[in-house]
């Protein structure tokens, strides 16, 4: 299992490790992003991914 610190090493994550980074589901993942409640996702050669900077800066606006 991965730990938090090698996320820290990654600029980009996928869906799944992006909701746990954020303690949701998959499917409230999926929901807020359709509804723009969390940052957008990139696509790179038809591959889609999250900047981890965004998901952090996310996390560091609610919780201010």
């Amino acid at each position: 299992m991965k730990t938090e610190s090698q996320n820290e090493q990654k600029l980009l994550i996928p869906a799944l490790e992006a909701a746990k980074m954020l303690s949701l589901g998959r499917s409230t993942f999926w929901n807020k992003v359709k509804l723009k409640q969390l940052p957008q996702p990139v696509k790179i050669a038809g591959v889609t991914r999250w900047r981890v900077a965004d998901l952090r800066d996310f996390v560091k606006n609610i919780s201010m």
